[in-house]
């Protein structure tokens, strides 16, 4: 009975505790999502009756290479034209932007404007073109974005019919990969495809319902103007300018809804190697932890609380409560040096594994509910990746991990060099220093030897 009980405690510990809380999470949050996919079938959001001013400000840094295709998406909305203004923010380009943008604004019928910055910087640009822009909504969009045809149109016909929201984000979705992509990149395209759909169309879905958006996402967001004015706009005290922004609304700006309004789509273009990968999610979390520390009220709110905004729930979930997968990444290799049985250790990975893939099978079918049928027919045709999910979200969650290190231990950068180089570059510097401590190490026996030749040693001194 005892080594039963031991059995249980044991077992019970690591391999339950992150099936219950992963699967009470899951299961609380599909639930959600689905009671609002059915309400908004349900309650259609009426059309357009008038079409106010609306401000679209893009940052552009060497953007040369995706800067066409992001203004021709603008120009081909479904909403009118002559309603949008466009302003480029050149923030430092130093490669054939501008020389884009004058080719490109005579085929468009938009009116489009450059501006430059003094500063660097994506917040800075950003800013610049707030305090210029005429808009009754200001749209913030990356230079690498495309926008879906009906994506403006959406937004305000949301925040039209709800006048209590103040700002949104849109949902994001990742484009196709080249078709010449090597196969890792190709592999990470599609693994991030099914990251970004579950993320809006499940994730923020369920924290809209909450009251509890984290992240205006920078790549699409809009505002209000009369609020956003009210704000310190965009700052470079973090590595995550819009997660600061968002915290911002949050605590001086309560009466005012933030959202996702996921069937607004704009794509983005897919990761190009693992290392970039690596990058951006230790900036992601670097960012979720510099802004967190700067907000001690939000901080305070009690986390036991299901509706609104807690972030330090959310750093429960991402960091405490994610020790147990930390301890099972190295505990199911060391048990078989403790005699546990080889058949027993490999039961329990696949108990683990079959319990994420289903998670990740029961995220796909809730997104299947709220996206389009674009999305639907990439979804087909990706669904044999299903399987590998689980393991790339490992991935992502131990470079997540060395985020928070990142903000504990290093100051904090835009890029973020992946950890082969590091430790390449560690490996280096190491061989260089004990290369001159023992290089040194053969001239100093030299000298000792030419001062020590011909003495006796165990009688008085010669000199």
């Amino acid at each position: 009975m005892d080594q039963i009980i031991a059995l249980i405690v044991f077992w019970g510990v690591w391999l339950l505790v992150p099936i219950v809380v992963d699967g009470i999470t899951t299961l609380y949050t599909l639930f959600g999502v689905t009671l609002v996919h059915i309400n908004r079938l349900r309650n259609r959001i009426p059309p357009l009756q008038a079409y106010p001013l609306i401000s679209i400000i893009i940052p552009v840094y060497n953007s040369e290479e995706t800067l066409e295709a992001c203004l021709k998406s603008i120009a081909d909305q479904d909403y009118p034209n002559d309603r949008m203004e466009v302003l480029l923010i050149n923030n430092g380009s130093r490669d054939q932007s501008h020389q884009v943008f004058v080719r490109i604004r005579e085929k468009l019928d938009l009116h489009i404007g450059w501006f430059s910055t003094f500063e660097k910087g994506k917040s800075d640009a950003l800013n610049a073109g707030i305090y210029m822009a005429n808009g009754a909504y200001i749209f913030n969009i990356d230079s690498d974005v495309v926008l879906a045809p009906d994506a403006v149109r959406k937004v305000v016909e949301v925040m039209e019919h709800h006048l209590d929201l103040g700002a949104v984000t849109g949902a994001i979705q990742v484009l196709p990969p080249e078709d010449d992509a090597p196969p890792l990149t190709s592999l990470l395209a599609k693994c991030e495809f099914f990251e970004y759909l579950t993320a809006f169309h499940v994730g923020r879905e369920h924290q809209t319902l909450m009251q509890s958006i984290y992240t205006l996402s920078g790549a699409f967001s809009v505002f209000r103007t009369e609020l956003l004015h009210r704000t310190d706009l965009y700052r470079n005290v973090t590595v995550t300018e819009d997660t600061d922004l968002t915290f911002e609304l949050h605590n001086l700006y309560s009466e005012w809804r933030i959202a996702c309004i996921s069937s607004a789509i704009a794509y983005v273009h897919p990761i190009e190697s693992l290392s970039s990968l690596y990058a951006q999610r230790v900036r992601w979390q670097r960012g979720q932890v510099e802004v967190s520390a700067r907000n001690d009220q939000l901080m305070s709110q009690p986390m036991w609380l299901l509706r609104g905004f807690s972030p330090a729930r959310t750093l429960l979930v991402d960091h405490t409560l994610a020790f147990p997968r930390i301890v099972w990444t190295f505990l199911l290799p060391i048990l078989a040096l403790f005699g546990y049985p080889l058949e027993l250790i490999v039961m329990a990975f696949l108990v683990l594994y079959g319990f994420y893939l289903l998670i990740d099978i029961a995220w796909v079918l809730v997104a299947w509910l709220g996206v389009n049928t674009l999305a639907r027919k990439r979804l087909v045709d990706f669904l044999w990746l299903l399987p590998v999910m689980p393991l790339y979200r490992m991935v992502v969650f131990w470079f997540r991990i060395s985020g928070f290190l990142h903000a504990v231990a290093e100051p904090g950068t835009w890029r973020v060099e992946d950890p082969v180089i590091q430790l390449k570059r560690g490996l280096a510097e190491l061989d260089e220093l004990t290369g001159n401590i023992f290089g040194r190490v053969p001239a100093k026996i030299a000298v000792l030897q030419e001062r020590f030749a011909g003495r006796k040693f165990g009688g008085p001194p010669s000199e």
